[in-house]
């Protein structure tokens, strides 16, 4: 297994399963949210998100 991607409605235990899944198979975890959006909610430059 190289990556898995979680999907799923707000409260649903996406960021509880994606801990887990880290722990257990050793694969890095990548919030899209905090790649996404900087501190405070504005959004980061595309440009800038799809380099990361």
């Amino acid at each position: 297994m190289k990556k898995v991607a979680v999907f799923g409605n707000a409260g649903a235990g996406k960021s509880t399963l994606s801990k887990k899944l880290t722990a257990m198979t050793n694969l890095p975890l990548y919030v899209l949210d905090k790649i996404k959006y900087r501190s405070g909610g504005t959004e980061v430059p595309d440009s800038e998100y799809k380099r990361i």
